[in-house]
């Protein structure tokens, strides 16, 4: 009993080991680049992995003033918060309708939808790009809003629909009974259920809109139009030897991401693991 008890213990110390360790390799770019933020450039060269000499948010503060960082900080933020409005107005009554009502050809459909995530954006980016220009959104923060928001579609709807198919049908055979509408039921009563696998919606939505860079390299031309992605990308190359700033506009692109994650990650993993089940 003893040597059992033992030999899990050790397992179980190893396992920790492991994870710290994974922890980070993964966290350690992003310590590496908030520390050299607060660094000037010769820190950064002489004493790369050491604490900075001083704490101050010039080098963010500069990022923001002379990189344009708040015209591309709001045109993320409206490419963002308009693609998840529409992502979730549009996936979680498909979800809700494939999980659970009945109608012909409701596994084809699906299935159909599903085939958009095993098509990768760099294979159709092109036809995207000219449907775009015939239809005078090429340069357009509207045009990157519709084509992020369609390509995440495909996996949104498959979460929602996991997600619904959670919720019993008996609840909504007997919302059913006391005379609710179909909407009434999806709103009042299966809605609410499946808010952990909304929010893991909204936040899967938010990383992949608001991190894209391909979508915004290929489809904007003014720099008035950037996104933060591809803001920070133009000004790694106007301040190519000035890595203090370019490290400062890294900080600004990863603050939303950061803040939402940890504010939410809870309600996230129990979502995306519901969601993700069947």
């Amino acid at each position: 009993m003893i040597a059992l008890l033992k030999r899990r213990t050790s397992s179980q110390l190893m396992l920790w080991i492991t994870l710290m360790a994974l922890l980070l390799l993964i966290t350690s770019p992003i310590l590496f680049a908030i520390l050299a933020s607060f660094k000037t450039n010769l820190e950064i060269f002489t004493s790369p992995f050491s604490l900075p000499a001083s704490w101050g948010f010039d080098n963010i503060i500069n990022a923001w003033n002379l990189g344009n960082f708040k015209t591309y900080f709001l045109n993320s933020a409206f490419v963002t918060i308009i693609g998840m409005i529409i992502v979730v107005l549009v996936a979680c009554p498909a979800g809700y309708a494939f999980a659970q009502l009945t109608f012909r050809g409701n596994n084809l459909l699906f299935y159909l939808i599903l085939l958009g995530m095993a098509l990768p954006v760099q294979a159709i980016i092109i036809p995207i790009f000219y449907q775009l220009r015939s239809m005078g959104l090429v340069d357009s923060l509207s045009g990157v809003t519709l084509v992020s928001a369609g390509l995440a579609l495909p996996f949104s709807i498959f979460l929602m629909r996991n997600t619904f198919r959670d919720v019993p049908k008996e609840l909504r055979e007997s919302s059913t009974i006391d005379g609710a509408s179909e909407w009434r039921t999806f709103l009042s009563v299966m809605l609410p259920l499946a808010k952990p696998g909304v929010v893991a919606l909204l936040i899967f939505t938010f990383m992949n809109i608001w991190n894209d860079f391909l979508l915004p390299l290929v489809l904007l031309k003014s720099q008035e139009n950037f996104t933060i992605s591809l803001g920070l990308y133009s000004f790694q190359g106007e301040q190519a030897t000035n890595y203090a700033l370019i490290f400062g506009g890294t900080v600004i692109s990863m603050i939303p991401s950061i803040i939402v994650f940890l504010i939410f990650q809870r309600s996230f993993v129990e979502g995306m693991s519901e969601g993700a089940n069947k």
